[in-house]
């Protein structure tokens, strides 16, 4: 009788076990699908975070180059009107070469 409570004993141990490895293992698949899910949703908030940084970059790149280009052409346009300046004067001696220029005394 012993032996049959024993042997009753080490089944139900076994079949205890047997559960609280389902358990623990259905209890870890929930945890892993959590983990997932919570990975997932972080993984498309930075994705999210990402483009909209991506967007505000983009324009003020944008920015930059518009103010680059607009500073570019008011250079070159002083530029020419320096040149222009400089042609006028330089014409002006050729065609008067006995007019006292400033630059001269």
């Amino acid at each position: 009788m012993n032996r049959w409570m024993g042997a009753g004993c080490i089944v139900v141990g076994l079949v205890a076990a047997a559960g609280c490895s389902r358990q623990d293992a259905d209890r870890a698949r929930e945890q892993s699908r959590e983990a997932q899910e919570k990975a997932r949703i972080q993984l498309d908030e930075a994705n999210r975070k990402l483009q909209r940084e991506l967007k505000r970059a983009d324009e003020q790149t944008r920015q930059d180059l518009d103010k680059a280009r607009d500073q570019l052409h008011q250079a070159l346009g002083q530029s020419e009107r320096d040149a222009q300046k400089a042609g006028d004067k330089l014409r002006d001696r050729e065609n008067n070469p006995d007019r006292n220029d400033d630059s001269h005394q």
